[in-house]
């Protein structure tokens, strides 16, 4: 449930009930996280977060530093439930009417989650979140670059379900026009850094770890920071821990030296620090190159040029899965921040092998030699488009928007990107239109928006025969969507009325 909340003052009450919540228990200690960029001092008002927070955050993480430029207060917060009644037994007569009748359509008894929002945070972000679900209660006093965080639960396969440890908060408080949180992976050679730009599963975090453990030189396999420093861009670590597959874990078990963490509550990643390999870990690491990796069937890899619209998908891989986590999908500025860092940077194309020991070698010798002054200028596209695991994301580099497509919709928009007329397309999904009347009208929308947006690029080399897949279809329950990122709402441009 959201309920908007229309003054400064109102605002400002909220706030200070969350403080007074997380006060309730006195400081049990205070720690400081030093980000290269910027510090963040950490109030515990709990013990139960200090060993976590050493686990995760073991590089950067201090006793005591001669300054700090933000706050975050981490409190226990066993009963959100209960925090919300509290908090919503002070609502205005208009807020309580609005809560019970939302209470009353979505036939709840219990409300278990509730968000607050306020026009000057955000238009689509809530300035204060109370998710008992999800076990946290998360409030943002920007005026005084003040960040809250109640966790219900402590235990560490609990609390692993969370991802990183603030990763979202610290996000929130080191944003600026020059810095901002990335979802990639950094290593390098000779101080000579490359960013990986790939979403998960594209062996980005198997070669990252596996070459530093074996000599390169390393900030994340996961979060870094970036910063645009005087037209160079540096890199900065957050994290001292790694997410591998199980898979990957056996594999590089001998090798390894790091202590195991959790199995990430589902088993399905594990996750291990490794402060043992911290004399390889480099902060204000300068960024010389990106490299997009693809695991392919080659005996052996190779690295080679991008193509501009490989540039391009590199770049929405790295700016969609760093916005998607961080919850900016809709923030414009961020996606301008982000672009702006990487587009004038080379971009190569990775392909990895199956064999981990000669995707490391051959990268090593590859940096080795290879001449950093030079620089290709490949060009960079308006639109941008990745199409990875049968789904569209979209980025027009103009409005920094992006733009996101389903699985049906992704399947006629390939479709059109390999030149198939719009009536053989038609005719193939025509079939559909019995379970969903309006699908011919939502057919005409999509292709007038395609059209309009530009989304139709150079550069696709496919087979012109017509592919439509009906489990897209079902799984999609025959509708088409494009959803539209905007900075102040969310919306699917091929809804009918």
């Amino acid at each position: 449930m959201q309920i908007e909340l229309q003054t400064n003052d109102d605002l400002q009450q909220k706030l200070m009930d969350i403080k007074s919540m997380a006060e309730r228990a006195p400081i049990a200690c205070t720690k400081y996280i030093d980000l290269g960029v910027s510090v963040i001092r950490v109030l515990c008002h709990t013990p139960k977060i200090v060993q976590l927070m050493a686990r995760q955050l073991t590089y950067t993480l201090r006793d005591d530093m001669d300054h700090y430029d933000s706050t975050l207060v981490v409190w226990d917060a066993p009963d959100i439930i209960g925090t919300i009644k509290q908090i919503t037994d002070k609502f205005s007569a208009p807020q309580r009417a609005r809560m019970h009748l939302e209470m009353v359509m979505s036939r709840q008894r219990t409300l278990r989650n509730l968000e607050l929002m306020h026009h000057d945070f955000s238009a689509i972000n809530p300035v204060i979140t109370f998710n008992d679900d999800a076990g946290v209660i998360e409030a943002y006093d920007t005026a005084n670059k003040t960040c809250y965080l109640g966790i219900k639960n402590f235990d560490v396969e609990e609390f692993i379900k969370l991802g990183h440890i603030f990763v979202q908060q610290i996000n929130v408080l080191i944003q600026s026009p020059s810095v901002n949180i990335a979802h990639g992976a950094i290593i390098g050679y000779n101080n000579n850094g490359v960013l990986f730009c790939a979403r998960g599963q594209r062996g980005k975090s198997t070669l990252t770890v596996h070459a530093m453990m074996h000599g390169f030189e390393y900030v994340s396999d996961d979060y870094q920071i970036l910063e645009n420093h005087d037209g160079e861009l540096l890199s900065y670590p957050i994290y001292s821990i790694i997410t591998l597959s199980p898979t990957m874990y056996g594999e590089l078990y001998d090798d390894l030296r790091g202590k195991f963490v959790s199995n990430n509550a589902r088993k399905d990643k594990y996750v291990i620090n490794i402060a043992p390999y911290h004399d390889q870990f480099r902060t204000a690491y300068p960024i010389r190159m990106c490299m997009f990796p693809e695991i392919v069937k080659d005996k052996d890899p190779s690295i080679k040029f991008c193509t501009p619209m490989e540039k391009g998908r590199a770049i929405v891989q790295l700016i969609q899965s760093t916005v998607m986590q961080m919850r900016d999908w809709n923030n414009h500025d961020v996606i301008r921040t982000m672009f702006n860092m990487v587009r004038d940077l080379d971009f190569y194309k990775l392909n990895l092998c199956r064999d981990i020991a000669r995707n490391t070698e051959y990268l090593r010798d590859f940096l080795s030699k290879f001449d950093f002054n030079s620089r290709h200028g490949i060009p960079t596209n308006r639109i941008m488009v990745d199409i990875t695991f049968d789904l569209a994301n979209i980025l027009d580099t103009e409005t920094y928007t992006l733009y996101h497509m389903n699985k049906f919709a992704t399947n006629v928009y390939e479709n059109m990107l390999r030149g198939v007329p719009e009536n053989e397309i038609w005719a193939a999904i025509e079939p559909f239109a019995a379970k969903n009347p309006n699908l011919r009208a939502e057919f005409d929308t999509f292709v007038r928006v395609i059209r309009e947006h530009g989304f139709i690029i150079d550069g696709v080399d496919m087979p012109t025969n017509t592919e439509i897949s009906n489990d897209f279809a079902v799984e999609c329950e025959y509708h088409l969507a494009v959803m539209e990122y905007a900075p102040d709402k969310t919306i699917n441009l091929i809804t009918t009325k």
